[in-house]
């Protein structure tokens, strides 16, 4: 049985979340297990709680893995 894993999930993985110490892997994890809204991920993962400076990027990282999706 082959497992077929998001293509987002080969890119390097990196801290996008500095206040809640949100890495990119568990954006992507999130996302997939269902949370597809940025209010979503902040209710998860606490992103965008803090200081704020993560949101632009956590919504590219959204919009990306959308855009990945639909594909």
């Amino acid at each position: 049985m082959v497992i077929k894993k998001s293509p987002l999930q080969a890119k390097p993985d990196y801290l996008i979340c500095t206040c809640m110490e949100v890495m990119y892997s568990q954006i992507i994890e999130a996302i997939e297990d269902g949370s597809d809204t940025f209010q979503a991920l902040s209710d998860r993962l606490g992103v965008g709680t803090g200081c704020s400076s993560c949101v632009e990027e956590v919504m590219e990282v959204l919009r990306e893995a959308k855009e990945s999706k639909c594909n």
